[in-house]
């Protein structure tokens, strides 16, 4: 797992501290965690919230409360992107996809667009490039949907020995350039709008302090999209519990649904899922934030 910088429009921890539920759904749309690459929004998250710790699957995780019953709420941090699968001679990178993305458009919706390429000691602006009309004139165009196995990063190097002077290695994770835009009456819209928004509300219910019923494990699970393993780590470690509400969280395999109790599934209203604008109504988030500190109390 790499350790440089995750995070894009970071802000002091301080600052995050005093912000609302809809300022910290911003704030963490505008961060990156790659499936496997969540180290930096974990440091964060583990630093915003009093007594989270990491567990052994690098998840963030606060308990509340002890006795019975034991329930958890389970809100996943990463999000699907690409890792540099090779360094090409003329200085272009090609990519392998990571984690499952909510759309079979989900490459082409990077085509021509801004990446950033995330290495040990920092970002980097990268660009997908795209074929050149030039030089198709008058050839028969391409007849099949662009795929990754198509993908050519340019990161404005001319050689492989220049891609390397500027940090880039291989298995660096690679996602789309974040600029949370809100717009409208309190809209968001970004990539992962939805389950940054969602994360953003239960941190703002921790951040109240709320008084428990039983035990609460709140998770923020790691590698949602790579076979669910914050979450079974969680069951595994914690558990069992008598109810798991999961927060924004991708489709769960049988064996996975019975690993944790009777299951509630709650999120946001959002639009345009799945694409690079999906969009929700911050004004939802603190709704959804004052939901979840009454379930912890005991409500429904």
């Amino acid at each position: 797992m790499r350790l440089g910088l995750m995070l894009a429009l970071t802000l002091p921890v301080a600052t995050l501290r005093a912000q609302g539920a809809a300022d910290v759904a911003v704030r963490l749309a505008g961060m990156t965690a790659v499936s496997g690459f969540e180290r930096a929004m974990v440091d964060t998250l583990v630093t915003l919230l009093p007594g989270a710790v990491r567990d052994r699957a690098g998840s963030v995780v606060v308990t509340l409360g002890s006795g019975a019953p034991a329930r958890a709420i389970v809100c996943p941090l990463d999000e699907p992107g690409y890792v540099v699968g090779n360094v090409l001679a003329e200085g272009f990178l090609t990519l392998r996809r990571v984690g499952t993305p909510a759309s079979p458009l989900f490459d082409q919706w990077h085509e021509g667009h801004r990446l950033t390429v995330w290495t040990r000691s920092g970002a980097r602006d990268a660009v997908m490039a795209i074929p050149s009309t030039h030089l198709t004139r008058g050839r028969a165009l391409p007849t099949d949907a662009f795929s990754v196995d198509d993908a050519h990063v340019d990161v404005g190097a001319a050689s492989a020995a220049e891609v390397a002077r500027l940090g880039i290695a291989l298995i660096d994770p690679v996602a789309l350039h974040k600029a949370p835009h809100r717009y409208g009456r309190a809209l968001l819209a970004a990539p992962e709008a939805g389950r940054r928004a969602a994360c953003a509300a239960l941190v703002d219910a921790l951040r109240r302090r709320p008084t428990s019923r039983g035990t609460v494990v709140a998770t923020f699970a790691v590698e949602s999209g790579i076979r669910h393993r914050g979450l079974l780590t969680l069951v595994n470690s914690r558990g069992p519990f008598s109810e798991t509400v999961l927060l924004a969280y991708p489709t769960l395999d049988r064996r996975v649904e019975q690993s944790v109790g009777k299951i509630a599934r709650w999120g946001l209203a959002v639009r345009y899922p799945g694409t690079p604008v999906e969009t929700v109504q911050l004004d939802e988030v603190e709704q959804l934030a004052a939901r979840i500190v009454a379930w912890i109390g005991g409500g429904p």
